[in-house]
């Protein structure tokens, strides 16, 4: 029972041991990311968004207008069939 113990300890510290060296190895990589870049792909993909919201205010502005026009085109001839 003694060796088990023993052994269970030893994979406890080697797990222990792996463990921290893949912190410290992860930690290195976010000390040298650049977020610069990270910052510049945030800005462009907002100014897609910024045009993509754009285009769709116009278009909705267009079909508002359209659809006035269809009304409008629908109201002349309802209107002689009523009187």
């Amino acid at each position: 029972m003694g060796k088990k113990l023993k052994v269970a300890a030893a994979l406890g510290v080697a797990a222990a041991g792996c463990a921290a060296v893949f912190a410290l190895k992860k930690r290195r990589e976010l000390e040298d990311y650049d977020y610069e870049e990270l910052d510049d792909d945030f800005d462009d993909c907002v100014a897609d968004c910024d045009d993509t919201a754009d285009e769709a205010d116009e278009t909705a502005e267009e079909t508002a207008e359209s659809e006035e026009e269809t009304l409008d085109k629908v109201d002349e001839p309802v209107e002689e069939v009523d009187e």
